[in-house]
């Protein structure tokens, strides 16, 4: 039986090693801002963008994609959406039956919005949304988006639905509450798209975030014209799953092209070493 050379089996190993796996990946979007009742429609534009393509700087003019709104009421979703009309909203008022907003996770949304508290969000039904902990974890698992606006005043149990992200910091905040110099975009933010005009369009924010777990991206800040604190206002994870530890992030897999070029690089050392080797 031939056997096979330790060369030609470190090519072996590392095409299988490197092989991409079909694993999915969702994508997540926290702010301390409640955008939905400052009707902020560019920086919904913004954030449904980033978290379905990764950048928010150029908005679809006609995006196909699915939004789900999750809330006990909702603002004008023809208006808070932006260029994003294909939208439904799922009241949590409605726990059972056809119009559950349970149906929210099986009806091909491709983002979910998460009204803020108090003004869209109650206490029951923020009690609700907890409750489905284990449905967000498939739906994001399943590649799903979210995107999570302001506890505003229910507290940080309004999170209960998500695993741990961070610390919340609830406000008032020191120095300045909205308008131009209170937030800033971080460069992270900046290269995908946040801008000065979108963060003044959210205005006042409720949270800010001291600490934010492994992974997640911070992409504003709470400024305070330069005084501080720099706590993140806006956070966000791309491409993770929801595990035993938490919002896991998933490593980066080689592009093709480049796997292809490493496999044609080994193949030709390969060669060479078998041509070496004939006697």
């Amino acid at each position: 039986m031939k056997r096979r050379s330790p060369l030609r089996k470190l090519v072996v190993g590392l095409a299988v090693a490197l092989t991409p796996l079909a694993a999915q990946a969702g994508n997540i979007l926290i702010t301390g801002h409640d955008t939905d009742d400052h009707l902020a429609s560019n920086y919904m534009n913004w954030g449904l963008t980033y978290l379905l393509t990764g950048n928010g700087s150029s908005v679809p003019a006609a995006p196909s994609a699915r939004i789900g709104y999750i809330g006990n009421s909702s603002p004008t979703l023809g208006t808070y959406l932006g260029n994003y009309n294909n939208f439904e909203f799922y009241d949590l008022d409605v726990a059972s039956g056809a119009n559950a907003w349970t149906t929210a996770f099986t009806e091909g949304n491709d983002v979910l919005v998460i009204g803020s508290g108090s003004d869209f969000v109650n206490t029951s039904g923020s009690a609700a949304l907890n409750a489905q902990a284990a449905a967000f974890t498939t739906y994001f698992n399943n590649g799903g988006s979210v995107f999570v606006n302001t506890e505003q005043g229910l507290g940080a149990s309004f999170y209960g639905f998500l695993p741990n992200f961070g610390t919340t910091t609830v406000a008032p905040l020191p120095g300045c509450t909205s308008g131009a110099g209170c937030f800033v975009a971080t460069p992270a933010g900046s290269a995908v798209g946040m801008t000065d005009a979108l963060i003044n369009e959210a205005d006042i924010t409720h949270n800010r975030f001291p600490s934010v777990a492994a992974g997640f991206t911070v992409i504003e800040r709470y400024n305070n014209n330069g005084a501080g604190p720099f706590d993140a206002v806006t956070v966000a994870l791309r491409s993770g799953t929801i595990g035993g530890g938490g919002f896991e992030p998933i490593p980066a897999i080689p592009e093709p092209t480049s796997l292809a070029l490493l496999m044609a690089g080994l193949a030709g050392v390969g060669y060479k070493y078998r041509k070496k080797a004939k006697p």
